[in-house]
């Protein structure tokens, strides 16, 4: 149970009056003295919500304790004052309102009027506090914003680098209104509405391109949410993840590509077989290639000249595939081809000549399994069927 402080010289109705109106929301606190006080604030300052100070006018030290709780007062804890008194000692009491002290309650007043106040002067410290908060948070290397639930900027605490607007205030915009890209405007929406709706976070990364460069950002949103639980806003943070984006993008690459050729590798083939696989119904041509001659090469001219070799292979298929192909080499001297779309075989020569004249090997390139090419629709087990078909069995080569 939250915690508030009464301040009072003695027992009067006014008293009984506010320990009946609060006594069964708050844990009440009795003090009689400026020292009882202090002792209170130097061991529960951060604990109390309010401290209550009946009839302020009659307590010499009354100055010197609001000054007091002013100093205690930060961006992280603020205590609320409020001031009770009694219709007669209105005109009395009201002039130690301040910043600190920052209401009253009249004795009489209903419970519901009195804990709405008490709501109230907590509300209104809290955000003093956070003006202060939001100051403190431009030092963090992180952007910290807020939104409220039609996706309207409340606060950011950095300028928006990727901003129409640089250097200027982006509260009350929203994202189409900002943002210099419209692709990452819709996203960020799209996002927006998930989180309204569902009542959970997001984490996603957009890539932003000016001028000045490429940015990887990482927006990791959570819903801002009212004591029904009902979602009112969006609370988000910025990291920019260049680097490690840059880095992930540089593994993957090597992941899928062939060290020597810069081709597609076997993992990426497997991967893309499986997509295919899922696919309702698309025309698809494989085609799979040897070089033959490798062996004889190797040993002739060394390995070096056996590379060089698979890669003018790897020039003579590309140039006779059609664009938007991927060519893969599964290892040693085995290629495969993979055409989306492509629902007959233009017949193309490849042109041998061009590359493997200096190595006289009669036929430098053989396509297909016996010489077979095959198209079909990538149903599941129709385009596992074509591999194995076209491609074979490694232990028969």
């Amino acid at each position: 149970m939250d915690k508030i402080a009464i301040l009072y010289n003695e027992q009067t109705n006014r008293i009984k009056y506010i320990v009946d109106v609060i006594k069964d929301e708050y844990e009440i606190i009795h003090v009689h003295s400026l020292d009882e006080v202090k002792t209170l604030l130097n061991n529960s300052f951060t604990s109390l919500i309010t401290l209550i100070i009946d009839h302020p006018s009659d307590k010499p030290y009354i100055n010197a304790l609001l000054k007091d709780i002013e100093e205690r007062n930060s961006y992280m804890f603020t205590l609320p004052v409020l001031l009770l008194t009694h219709y007669t000692m209105v005109d009395e009491d009201d002039k130690f309102l301040s910043d600190v002290a920052v209401g009253m309650i009249t004795e009489g007043e209903s419970k519901n009027t009195v804990l709405r106040r008490i709501k109230s002067a907590n509300k209104l410290s809290n955000s003093a506090s956070f003006d202060d908060f939001s100051k403190m948070l431009t030092a963090l290397p992180s952007l910290i914003y807020l939104k409220d639930k039609n996706g309207r900027y409340a606060f950011c605490s950095q300028d928006w680098h990727h901003s129409k607007y640089p250097n200027q205030s982006i509260r009350g915009l929203t994202d189409f209104d900002m943002r210099k890209s419209k692709e990452n405007a819709r996203i960020a929406r799209e996002a927006d509405l998930k989180v309204i709706s569902s009542g959970r976070g997001s984490n996603y990364v957009i890539k932003e391109e000016d001028d000045e460069g490429i940015d990887y950002l990482q927006i990791i949103k959570e819903p801002v949410k009212n004591e029904k639980g009902e979602v009112t806003g969006i609370i988000a943070i910025v990291n920019n993840v260049t680097d490690s984006e840059l880095l992930k993008q540089e593994l993957r690459k090597k992941s899928i590509t062939d060290p020597l050729t810069e081709l597609y590798n076997r993992y990426y083939y497997e991967e893309l077989e499986a997509e295919y696989k899922n696919k309702i119904t698309i025309p698809i041509t494989v085609i799979s290639a040897d070089c033959d001659g490798l062996k004889r090469i190797n040993d002739k001219y060394g390995h070096a000249a056996g590379d060089k070799y698979i890669c003018f292979a790897r020039d003579a298929i590309q140039e006779s595939l059609p664009e938007k192909s991927y060519l893969f080499r599964m290892g040693g001297d085995e290629f495969v081809a993979v055409i989306p779309g492509m629902k007959t075989v233009t017949g193309q020569p490849v042109p041998f000549n061009k590359y493997y004249g200096i190595y006289k090997v009669p036929r430098p390139i053989l396509i297909g399994k016996d010489g077979k090419v095959v198209t079909v629709n990538a149903r599941g087990p129709e385009l596992e069927r074509l591999l194995k078909e076209i491609y074979g069995d490694d232990s028969e080569k």
